[in-house]
């Protein structure tokens, strides 16, 4: 049965709290991953720096880096292509031509006065030629005709050389070759140094390289080249190893790491964000819709709020270090399972696995080895509840994280290396330090939340506690009731994966304020029966009030809030049939109110609490029944008939139990009940043995006679 509704002040107010603290833990864990190492990955990861991890191929792929180093070799072996450019000769031709017409108009208007050297060399030439005194005199001492001569030899040696073409780099050689064409001529050293001069101002490339050509070129050679493949699980770089740019460009390449388009694409970041808001979406239907499997109490949402902060936080900054069995992964799992239950600790723990991976940038080794170690810690921490198993359970953890990460790493790494070795190592460590921790840390959620741990619960069961040893004293019966009822409740609830603890330690303390009136609950009588003499209504006065005794004992003596509850709750507003009855009788119905006979507390809001009522009921039922020369199959009826009673009663409306978990709770109260009242053999009498012994005498006297005779 589902916890009903209740729109108390109180209610709506641990409603509001709970909210805030859910809208908190959403906004911190978005942080978290909004600035872990999915933001941070680029700045450790760089040319130069030591790979601080082992990155793999997660699938098939182009190696980009090989395949362009190839096709670029392919293109750079395409020789130059040239293209003829006649405009080049053209123009080299006309600046020639140009320069002659130009000296032979300053010839021609030359004074006597005059010097042809220095009105050449005022002249403004469009070839860049610097011709010397000696050159102009050699020109100016031919006459008209050898002057044309002179200007066709030079433009012939040079159209020699541009028939072979001339390009940029065989410029230099091409002015050589018209030289050693010009060299041949009868003219003078001078006019030939001329022509020189002609040639190295004159003379310009005529064979241009062709571009188009040349990329058209390389695009074939190009596409010859086949693509060099990444296979799945190739090695790209090894821990420790140095990370060239050709490692760093494949890293890139394969997503293996952030490149610049990742970073700057808020996609990634707004995937992770929506998925969280599921998991949160999904985590709320856990609680809501659990039909009371899973109710937490006020101490225990601050408790898991205050544990997921600071492990979040923890996971946060520590998002850079080099590896993740440096942190103590499974004491999420571990705390909340000693606080909470390792129903909820292995719902929760999956929801920090989870976001955890997101934190680290998306890394599933992170995912598999948190939720190997997450789950098996909080099922081992459970066995904490005695001194002497927490060494074992230490060693035990640490050899579960080692094995795990040890697996994870072969089979994500693809292989065996000294890092992970190192990473198995700290693992182990961090799998001690977790148990530790956690255990070592109890007193201080016990002190700050009241946390009722199984090992505070189990310290309440010390027979030497002040409570029970006065129970033990002063209320004998009460005492060897609440044990018989600590036994029924605990197996209950273990069957129905409950609180055995709690259980157990609430059904040692439920009657404690019996304690204020022993002698007037029947199981601590001798005999005389003091409401014999007492009126019905006095009698359920005295009968109801204890309860309401035990839990201001249970104050008194300091007793966690949550065995108040259970001593609050364990009659809930149960009828006492026995004096309602009474009453009816001597007052008839008219005169008699029911509620006068019903106890004033509260019904049960846990299950344990309910199971602590159940086993209150029947065992005290069974006691009387047995008492009374009827067999235990005859109890077994009544014990459904009760149980029966108490839900009809409306007493397991807000106990969160369900309906099935009703008829387990019945088998496992039978069970205890036939182990405790088994048939025994039955001894034989003295009068027997002795007449079974006079009787054997006898047998063997005869014997001897019958021996004695034969002889004869």
């Amino acid at each position: 049965m589902a916890r009903k509704k209740d729109a108390s002040p109180n209610n709506a107010k641990k409603k509001s709290q709970q909210g805030l603290m859910f809208a908190v833990a959403f906004i911190l864990t978005l942080f978290c991953i909004g600035t872990g190492s999915y933001v941070q990955e680029l700045d450790m990861v760089q040319v130069g720096s030591v790979a601080e991890k082992r990155y793999v191929a997660e699938a098939d792929a182009v190696d980009e880096v090989a395949t362009n180093k190839l096709k670029e070799a392919a293109a750079d072996s395409v020789a130059p292509i040239y293209k003829h450019d006649s405009v080049v000769e053209e123009e080299s031709r006309t600046e020639v031509n140009e320069l002659f017409e130009d000296l032979n108009s300053i010839l021609a208007s030359l004074k006597e006065a005059d010097s042809f050297y220095e009105k050449a060399q005022a002249a403004p030439w469009k070839l860049p030629v610097l011709l010397t005194e000696k050159e102009l005199n050699a020109y100016a001492g031919l006459d008209s005709v050898n002057r044309i001569l002179f200007a066709e030899d030079c433009l012939v040696a040079m159209n020699q050389v541009y028939a072979e073409g001339i390009t940029a780099d065989a410029l230099e050689e091409g002015r050589a070759k018209a030289n050693e064409a010009f060299a041949s001529t009868a003219w003078s050293s001078s006019l030939k140094e001329m022509a020189n001069s002609i040639f190295e101002a004159g003379l310009e490339p005529n064979l241009l390289p062709d571009e188009a050509a040349m990329e058209a070129a390389r695009e074939e050679k190009r596409a010859e080249v086949d693509d060099v493949m990444i296979r799945k699980n190739q090695k790209i770089v090894d821990e420790g190893e140095i990370i060239t740019q050709d490692i760093y460009d494949r890293l890139v390449s394969l997503n293996l790491i952030g490149g610049a388009d990742y970073r700057s694409s808020a996609l990634p970041l707004m995937g992770s964000m929506l998925m969280v808001g599921l998991l949160f979406v999904a985590l709320y239907l856990f609680f809501t819709w659990s039909k009371g499997a899973v109710v937490l109490k006020k101490n225990e949402v601050k408790m898991l709020f205050s544990v997921y902060v600071l492990m979040i936080i923890l996971l946060r900054l520590m998002a850079n270090i080099p590896y993740f069995t440096l942190i103590p992964l499974g004491l999420f799992a571990m705390l909340a399972s000693l606080l909470a239950g390792r129903r909820v600790a292995l719902v929760m723990n999956t929801l920090f696995c989870i976001i955890g991976c997101f934190i680290f940038n998306g890394d599933v080794q992170f995912l598999m080895y948190s939720l190997l170690v997450g789950t098996l810690g909080a099922l081992l921490i459970q066995k904490t509840d005695k001194r002497q198993r927490m060494v074992p359970i230490a060693v035990a953890m640490g050899i579960v994280s080692l094995i795990a990460m040890f697996g994870v790493g072969l089979f994500f790494d693809g292989g065996y290396s000294q890092g992970l070795m190192l990473k198995c190592l700290f693992a182990a460590v961090m799998g001690l330090v977790s148990v530790v921790i956690a255990v070592g840390s109890l007193p201080f959620w016990e002190a700050t939340f009241e946390a009722n741990t199984p090992l505070r619960l189990l310290e309440l069961t010390n027979p030497n506690n002040e409570l029970l040893r006065r129970l033990m004293l002063e209320a004998p019966g009460t005492y060897h009731h609440s044990l018989i009822v600590a036994n029924l409740a605990e197996t209950a609830a273990y069957e129905i994966g409950a609180n055995t603890a709690l259980a157990r330690a609430g059904a040692y303390y439920h009657d404690i304020g019996k304690l204020k009136n022993p002698q007037m609950f029947s199981e601590n009588q001798s005999g005389y029966n003091p409401h014999d003499d007492l009126a019905p209504e006095t009698s359920a006065k005295i009968i109801t009030q204890h309860p309401k005794n035990g839990v201001e004992m249970g104050l008194e003596y300091g007793l966690p809030r949550i065995i108040i509850d259970v001593i609050r709750e364990h009659h809930g507003t149960s009828l006492v049939k026995f004096f309602y009855f009474k009453a009816l009788k001597a007052y008839g119905a008219e005169n008699v109110t029911e509620a006068e006979y019903r106890y004033q507390g509260t019904v049960p809001t846990s299950r344990e609490s309910a199971v602590v009522m159940l086993a209150d009921t029947v065992e005290a039922a069974v006691r009387s029944i047995l008492g009374s020369g009827k067999t235990l199959e005859e109890a077994e009826g009544v014990v459904k008939t009760l149980i029966k009673d108490k839900l009809d009663d409306g007493q397991l409306d807000h106990s969160g139990l369900g309906i099935h978990e009703l008829e387990i709770i019945r088998k496992a109260f039978l069970k205890v009940f036939h182990g405790m009242y088994h048939e025994r053999v039955a001894y034989p009498k003295q009068e027997e043995i002795d007449a079974a012994a006079k009787k054997g005498a006898v047998e063997e006297k005869r014997e001897e006679e019958n021996s004695e005779s034969t002889d004869r």
